[in-house]
């Protein structure tokens, strides 16, 4: 997942292997430090 900020791309990382399942985040929205932004199956 890459993560978009200040016109910035930053890879995210998953600590386990897997599938993305269920995206949390709308497009363009702002994002809280610690918030789930992705469930992996």
């Amino acid at each position: 997942m890459i993560l978009e900020a200040m016109k910035m791309e930053i890879d995210i990382t998953a600590p386990i292997s897997g599938t993305i399942s269920k995206i949390l985040v709308e497009p363009s929205s702002s994002v809280d430090e610690g918030q789930t932004l992705a469930v992996i199956a």
